[in-house]
Order: structure tokens, then C-alpha cells, then sequence
């Protein structure tokens, strides 16, 4: 019964996330140019869905143009986008769920108005990613002739997601090396590899959501990345530090990485949909959701969780206000 409950949620998820947020990330480059990747539904076929990206340059002109591998159909959704100055090179990371019983992790990149052919990763069965982000590191720990490490250059894109796999769900991990405007190459992980759990699962409340379990979250640093992961079966959460190194190949040494394990905001019950997102100042986080109405946010400092609290939004305080408001607290305290 519960691998047909997960089946049934592989057809209904994608449908349902785009009716509660919508599907699209921006960047701004050094130089003025904005970029904005959005989801939208094929006009012929409304069950798929592929990436358009438009390019507001310094001078206010525009430009859009559609990822040519997304219009082969399916669900193309989640993009993400990071960028490489040195190259001008824009890259694009995407879901892509092409029969409602699969999906795999996808990645382009975009350079001179042309597209790289798109490249998929990890497509398994019955399988249902969700919740991507991404960050970019720019050196790596490489082993000197002294046995000592010393940072080099090297642009990295890491990726997290939550995947449904059969009967489990769980946080992914991937990261990817970029040479000469091209990924080079990736490996990938579970998140589990690296965290560590109690011998019990943490007590909860009678009410409580394990949704805010689901959302992975990546906090970018110079040379290594933070990861913030739930688990719903142990009902826990992790905060592990990935640093890549080079001593004979560039990889992600597999171990614990963190501090201990800790519990969720135990008497969490809101009913958040669409994402969850993450930021940090030191050890405190912030995890936080808008919607159409409220925006809502719980912290993490000292060890504790706050209460659930709200802010509504209205004509005058936007989604984008309560984040904002939201960073500004974070940053002073």
C-alpha cells in the first residue's frame, strides 16, 4: 500500500507544487545583467512544462530564449541558477520528471547565446526529486609534498535535493566540477553518508509536520559548503561542513563532518507549502516559507527552537519585504 501511496504522489506532486509557488529562480551579475529562469506549461500539452530564459542586459534590452532540451517533453521544473565571471558563463540546474514515475537531476549551461546540449543525472524508476538548491565554491584543499593542504583554484557547483525513492525518502547531495565552461565531471551522495544519528528518534508533537524535514539547505562558504538535512524516519536533522580536496582525485572525503545531530522544531504543525528555505549566521538559523498571504519563520539558536512566527503580507509588505526583513534580523543577532 505505501509504494502505491508513492507511486500516486509521483503523478500529483509536480501538479501541485506549481499551484502554490511559482516555479522560477533570478540572478544578477557584477556587470548589471539580470538573468530569470522560469517553468512554464506547454500551451499544446498543459502536463508538460519546459524552461524559458530571459536576459535583461545593463542597457535594458531583452532577450529570451527556451531551453532547447526541455521542449522534448515531460515536467521540466525547479531551475536554479549559478554563474562563472570568468567565463560569462550562466549555468542551469533543473528537475526533470518525464513520465510522473521518474525524474532525474538536470544541468546546461548557456555562453555567447548558445546552449550546451543538457546532461542528466541519476535517473532511476520510481524515483521523484524535489526541492533543489545549489551554491558555488570557488577553491579546494589540495595535498601538498609535506602531507600539508593548501587552498587551489577551482569552481564547484554543489546541489541538494530531497528524492522519493520506492518506499524511502531521503536528501541527495551532488557535486559538480567546472572546467573550461563545461562540467567536467560529478559524484554523488547521499546526505545520510555524512550525518550521524541517535540511537531514538527525537519526540515530537502529536501535530507535528515532517514537511520541513524535506528541505535540504546549502550554505555556501569559500572553500566548503555547509548542508542542513532532515531525516523523517529518525526524525532528526543534521549540519555538516563538505570540504572537497584533491590527493590524487577531487572528491568529498565520505565521514561525519558536523556537530550532533539535534532535534526539528518539535511542536511544528503549520501548514507551509511550496518551499522552505535556509539562512544562517554562525550556528543560528533561520527556516523560512511564504505564501499567498503570510509569511512564516522558525529559529534555531542556543540549541532551541523558536515558536512558529507569522508576518501578513498584503499590498504594501510583500513576500520579498518579509524576506528581507527576516536576513536584516538574522544579520544582527
Amino acid at each position: 500500500m505505501k509504494r502505491l501511496l508513492l507511486v500516486l504522489a509521483f503523478v500529483l506532486l509536480p501538479t501541485a507544487l506549481f499551484a502554490q509557488v511559482a516555479d522560477r529562480d533570478v540572478l544578477l551579475t557584477p556587470d548589471g545583467t539580470l538573468y530569470t529562469i522560469e517553468s512554464k506549461a506547454d500551451t499544446v500539452n498543459e502536463a508538460n512544462r519546459y524552461l524559458t530564459l530571459t536576459v535583461t542586459h545593463s542597457n535594458k534590452s531583452t532577450t529570451t530564449s527556451v531551453i532547447p532540451d526541455t521542449t522534448k517533453g515531460g515536467t521540466n521544473w525547479r531551475p536554479a541558477l549559478t554563474y562563472d565571471a570568468d567565463t560569462n558563463t550562466l549555468f542551469v540546474f533543473w528537475i526533470n520528471t518525464p513520465n510522473g514515475l521518474s525524474s532525474e537531476l538536470m544541468f546546461t549551461s548557456y555562453r555567447d547565446e548558445k546552449w550546451q546540449p543538457a546532461v542528466g543525472v541519476d535517473e532511476q524508476t520510481y524515483n521523484l526529486c524535489t526541492n533543489l538548491r545549489i551554491a558555488v565554491t570557488r577553491k579546494v584543499s589540495t595535498l601538498q609534498k609535506d602531507g600539508s593542504y593548501a587552498d587551489a583554484p577551482q569552481l564547484l557547483v554543489h546541489a541538494v535535493w530531497w528524492e522519493l525513492l520506492g518506499t524511502t525518502e531521503h536528501a541527495r547531495y551532488a557535486m559538480f566540477v567546472i572546467e573550461n565552461s563545461k562540467v567536467k565531471s560529478y559524484e554523488l551522495h547521499d546526505l545520510s553518508e555524512f550525518g550521524i544519528y541517535p540511537d531514538m528518534p527525537f519526540t515530537v508533537g502529536k501535530d507535528f509536520n515532517p514537511e520541513i524535514l524535506r528541505h535540504p539547505a546549502i550554505i555556501e562558504g569559500t572553500d566548503s559548503v555547509d548542508v542542513l538535512f532532515g531525516d523523517v524516519e529518525r526524525v532528526t536533522m543534521n549540519r555538516v561542513t563538505l570540504r572537497p580536496i584533491v590527493d590524487g582525485r577531487l572528491h568529498i572525503p565520505v565521514g561525519h563532518r558536523g556537530g550532533p545531530p539535534f532535534a526539528p522544531p518539535q511542536t511544528f504543525s503549520a501548514n507551509w507549502t511550496g518551499r522552505i528555505s535556509t539562512i544562517a549566521s554562525g550556528p543560528t538559523l533561520v527556516m523560512y516559507n511564504v505564501g499567498s498571504d503570510t509569511a512564516g519563520y522558525v529559529m534555531y539558536s542556543n540549541g532551541n527552537w523558536s515558536d512558529v512566527r507569522t508576518l501578513p503580507l498584503n499590498t504594501t509588505f510583500s513576500g520579498a519585504d518579509a524576506v528581507a526583513a527576516i536576513t536584516r534580523m538574522l544579520a544582527q543577532q
